[in-house]
């Protein structure tokens, strides 16, 4: 499997059901480690800015990131949200295709593309890894697609809980979840206004499908209502 199939660098942004660092053997787990550096970030700090040369990769260790892009009409569009274990890192003609920014406190390590390079020439096994992240990604795109194309607000809405269910709630099956992210983001990632978020997530309270608890907690009050609103179909 040659460095091509990777599209190294093309590491992708997505929101991730299966960290990459769980994948790894100890040996790999403590060469990447060798690697790379470990920085802590306050909440907005930015990581990366769109249009940079792209010279690392970095493996979210803790904490909520977003990837976005600042259009030229003045809006924003939120591609991903990252979470422990995913890797970020998109790069387009050796420049990133997206600003990253912490959402929470966070931690991420940074590798370099030349030392991560020599590594995975040597390791089917490390760039088998990196391909897995690279086809969920993929994966996690047409998802997301599938989710603007819901004229339902509330479906949307549905949809974006189930992700962040299947990702950063404790199990898949967990009726908590938690959304660290603003409704801003959300808006800007489900395509909608923040005044559509509002309504929808207040008509989905007083449809008894869900209840807020706190700002950044959602509990699944109706398990069967609630997932056929967030079917994918």
């Amino acid at each position: 499997m040659g460095l091509s199939m990777l599209g190294i660098p093309f590491v992708a942004n997505a929101i991730s059901g299966t960290g990459m660092t769980r994948l790894l053997t100890d040996k790999q787990r403590h060469e990447l480690e060798s690697l790379s550096t470990r920085s802590d970030v306050p909440p907005r700090r930015v990581v990366y800015r769109e249009g940079t040369e792209s010279t690392s990769i970095f493996i979210c260790r803790k904490g909520a990131f977003k990837a976005f892009r600042d259009l030229p009409s003045g809006t924003r569009r939120v591609a991903s949200f990252l979470f422990p274990g995913d890797v970020f890192g998109l790069a387009e003609n050796g420049r990133y295709v997206n600003t990253v920014q912490a959402i929470t406190d966070g931690r991420y390590n940074r590798i370099p593309l030349d030392s991560l390079t020599a590594v995975l020439r040597h390791d089917a096994e490390l760039q088998f890894v990196f391909l897995l992240k690279v086809t969920h990604a993929l994966r996690e795109s047409q998802r997301r697609a599938i989710l603007l194309g819901r004229r339902s607000a509330t479906g949307r809405i549905a949809m974006f809980l189930k992700m962040l269910q299947r990702t950063i709630a404790a199990s898949p099956s967990v009726d908590v979840i938690p959304v660290p992210m603003s409704r801003a983001d959300i808006a800007n990632y489900v395509g909608l206004s923040a005044e559509a978020i509002s309504r929808a997530t207040a008509q989905l309270t007083r449809e008894g499908i869900i209840k807020f608890q706190g700002l950044h907690t959602v509990r699944i009050v109706d398990r069967h209502r609630f997932r056929s609103l967030a079917a994918d179909i």
